[in-house]
């Protein structure tokens, strides 16, 4: 999934759970939205400088090992971060990480192994690859559609458009919630 999926999916999920559990309220979702990314932001650059001859930007954070290890030092020490946590875990399930063995179970199948996709260790690279994906792989397209019109129904919703609308998200990370809209 690319960025604009993950972020989509995250704040989509997040949204429809805040309908129910008034102790979500206070989401911040810019910070929802780093830890959707979280595991890429992190191993794309270990693939580039710790694990250059792995053939792939999924690394240890995208191992079912490390995201087990983040959620229970999360339950244990820090739970009111869980939210945040679970959107870090969430990549795992929208990268469909079961798909790529070696790294899922990383580290069973030894420190360096990762499943091999193609060389992406340079940010060239990268780009290439995500280049191929969008041109060979027409799903990630419908995905990525998707997740822009979860995310301008967002924008609209919110009234982004509106410097005060933006500025207030910018500033807070929270959303209009769905009882003050109904009052204006």
């Amino acid at each position: 999934m690319m960025p604009p999926g993950h972020v989509a999916v995250t704040w989509g999920i997040s949204r429809l759970l805040q309908r129910t559990n008034p102790a979500l309220a206070q989401l911040d979702y810019r910070l929802l939205a780093i830890s959707a990314l979280l595991p890429d932001f992190i191993d794309k650059p270990l693939a580039i400088w710790v694990f250059p001859d792995s053939y792939s930007s999924q690394n240890v954070t995208h191992s079912l090992f490390f995201n087990w290890v983040i959620l229970v030092i999360t339950l244990l020490w820090i739970p009111r971060l869980l939210p945040y946590c679970l959107a870090f875990n969430g990549h795992l399930i929208a990268d469909k990480m079961w798909n790529h063995t070696e790294t899922f179970w990383w580290p069973w199948y030894g420190w360096n192994q990762f499943w091999h996709y193609k060389f992406m260790n340079t940010p060239d690279a990268m780009l290439q690859v995500y280049i191929d994906i969008l041109t060979h792989h027409p799903h990630v397209w419908l995905i990525e559609i998707v997740a822009f019109l979860i995310l301008g129904h967002l924008f609209y919703q919110q009234k982004w458009y509106r410097w005060q609308s933006l500025k207030r998200f910018v500033m807070t990370g929270r959303l209009i919630n769905f009882d003050d809209q109904m009052g204006k």
